[in-house]
């Protein structure tokens, strides 16, 4: 017998064929003695294979137990549930109000800024016998005061003013 009718009994048998040519599969096998007998010889191989099959019971892991029971509930709530967000998606989540709540300080802090009073630099005399000129800027509203006793010069910062004198 040909190997391509061998298969195709074999698909008659595991149910494989469409209609026709199952059908067509039949009637050979019924005018047929070689094909009979090959047909009932492959139906017996097949019987007993299933009644010698042992029938395995795999465990189930402890994450698919539970994957079945997700799928269940979905099944019964009718929708999916969403994945958990990601770790770059919970960043961006906690990272956005911080970035609002950080640029609504620096406003606050450049209008506290600007409307901040000018703090008002210390008048300094200068010492008996000295020589004092005394600069001010209006655009700038800054003073600068140069008192001259003799040279050289000496720059003094007490944090509130500035002051160069000259030795």
């Amino acid at each position: 017998m040909k190997p391509d009718l061998e298969l195709k009994l074999q698909a008659l048998l595991d149910a494989e064929l469409p209609p026709g040519e199952a059908e067509e599969m039949r009637r050979l096998a019924a005018s047929d003695q070689e094909a009979a007998r090959l047909l009932a010889e492959l139906q017996e191989i097949t019987t007993v294979l299933h009644q010698n099959e042992p029938n395995a019971a795999v465990p189930e892991t402890r994450p698919f137990y539970w994957s079945k029971i997700q799928r269940q509930i979905e099944r019964e709530a009718g929708g999916s549930a969403s994945p958990a967000p990601s770790r770059a998606e919970r960043f961006r989540r906690w990272l956005t109000p911080l970035a609002a709540a950080a640029a609504g300080v620096a406003v606050l802090l450049l209008l506290l800024n600007r409307t901040a009073p000018q703090v008002a630099l210390n008048e300094v005399s200068p010492a008996a016998g000295a020589k004092a000129s005394a600069f001010r800027d209006s655009s700038a509203e800054t003073k600068f005061e140069v008192v001259q006793e003799s040279p050289p010069a000496r720059i003094r910062n007490d944090g509130s003013s500035f002051m160069v004198e000259l030795e």
